[in-house]
């Protein structure tokens, strides 16, 4: 059964990413925990390992190195011995069709109320007697 490589999510915030450069090579062999691309996003690049392992099947029209791609875009396959990619005649780097999920609905918090005076003001503020008498 192949298994699909796409870009990673590195931030809560990120979108899309610049594609570093593939470290294996097609066809290459590749075991769990291998590294198999760098990816550049707004804050690091970051290099990204296989959780299977397989034979790296990258995709004919793939990224080139510096390419902006979204995430969730499929950039390849992780395939058995002798299996072929999933590779349909336009292998271009895709999207899923999947939507983000929207985030969750913020809590409501209770509207703040003035508190209540107590006792008479008067326009003068409050002075101590320290300062009454260096002010005099």
């Amino acid at each position: 059964m192949a298994h699909t490589i796409v870009m990673p999510r590195l931030g809560w915030t990120m979108e899309e990413g610049t594609f570093g450069a593939w470290l294996k090579e097609d066809g290459e062999a590749v075991a769990a925990g291998d590294l198999l691309f760098t990816v550049e996003s707004d804050k690091a690049t970051q290099e990204v390992e296989s959780f299977e392992a397989g034979i790296l099947r990258i995709a004919p029209d793939g990224p080139a190195p510096g390419a902006i791609v979204p995430v969730g875009a499929v950039l390849g396959y992780l395939v058995g011995e002798g299996e072929d990619a999933p590779f349909g005649e336009d292998a271009a780097v895709s999207t899923p069709d999947v939507a983000p999920e929207p985030p969750p609905p913020m809590p409501e918090t209770p509207a703040t109320t003035a508190a209540p005076q107590t006792g008479a003001r008067t326009s003068r503020p409050a002075i101590s007697p320290r300062a009454r008498r260096v002010a005099a």
